[in-house]
């Protein structure tokens, strides 16, 4: 006889509203999963079996894909230039918008909520209407198709909202711990690095992960301000493999594994301190 528990969950799970949430997330984990197991079954078979059924499974496994997207595709470089810019607009970024929101967040001075509004109102204008103004800055500067110059558009590009989210993290730092550190001699700068940035190290991570990502994603910005072939980042570099009699869709598909998982599996291993950075960081 079963005991009163079990049939309390299976009228639970029978119930047309439950049924109908995990069919949704059912429908949901496949959409998300399926791409990538397809991408994954297609890099491992030769170019014959791809097109002769896209979907069918490898008979057999084709490792040499993945050789040849690292040497003959040169993967290797545009992970090599993706990381370089990702990491310098990353360190910019943090520089400028933990400055900006600390400020924002601590010191009183004449026109602070303007100047706070002002940079929210930089996150309601579109990035397309801003390239022809950014490529007359950066050559004017001389930084245009250098790693730097890429680097401060993107960190422009996410100024705001890493600004708008660390200023809610500074603003719930007790500023008892800040008063006890410049009685003991800390300075403006030695605060925000000894006492402010460790507790607030969820909203690091948020902007982090958030603007790392979408730098690693960006195709149409690299277009545009990289200029030699030499220095395209991964998403600029895998326009090479489409050509115009022919795709070799193995070789792409190996590239864009060694390319994703590594980024999935971060982003996994990190997911619950990225969700409760953000919700935090909205809350507060």
């Amino acid at each position: 006889m079963p005991d009163p528990a079990s049939r309390v969950f299976r009228a639970g799970f029978l119930r047309p509203g439950t049924v109908l949430l995990y069919a949704a997330l059912l429908l949901a984990m496949i959409q998300a999963i399926g791409p990538v197991i397809w991408i994954i079954t297609g890099s491992l078979k030769t170019r014959q079996q791809f097109y002769a059924d896209p979907w069918a499974l490898p008979r057999t496994w084709q490792f040499h894909n993945y050789v040849d997207a690292f040497v003959t595709a040169r993967v290797g470089d545009y992970l090599g230039n993706s990381l370089i810019v990702v990491a310098l607009g990353v360190l910019v970024l943090i520089v400028s918008a933990a400055t900006t929101a600390y400020a924002l967040a601590r010191i009183q001075f004449r026109g602070r909520s303007a100047v706070l509004l002002l940079i929210l109102a930089t996150m309601m204008v579109p990035p397309d209407i801003l390239t022809i103004p950014l490529f007359a800055i950066l050559r004017s500067l001389g930084l245009l198709g250098t790693f730097f110059g890429l680097a401060c558009v993107y960190a422009a590009g996410g100024y705001g909202m890493s600004v708008l989210l660390l200023r809610s993290y500074f603003l719930a730092v007790p500023r008892e711990l800040e008063d006890a550190a410049r009685l003991e001699g800390a300075g403006t700068i030695a605060i925000l690095r000894h006492v402010v940035l460790p507790m607030a190290l969820p909203g690091f991570l948020t902007v982090v992960i958030i603007q790392a990502m979408g730098m690693w994603n960006d195709l149409y910005l690299a277009f545009v301000f990289l200029r030699a072939a030499d220095k395209a980042t991964v998403p600029l570099g895998l326009l090479n493999f489409f050509q115009r009699s022919a795709i070799d869709w193995p070789t792409l598909l190996a590239a864009l594994t060694t390319l994703t998982v590594p980024v999935l599996i971060l982003f996994t291993l990190f997911q619950r301190r990225f969700v409760e950075g953000y919700m935090a960081g909205a809350v507060k």
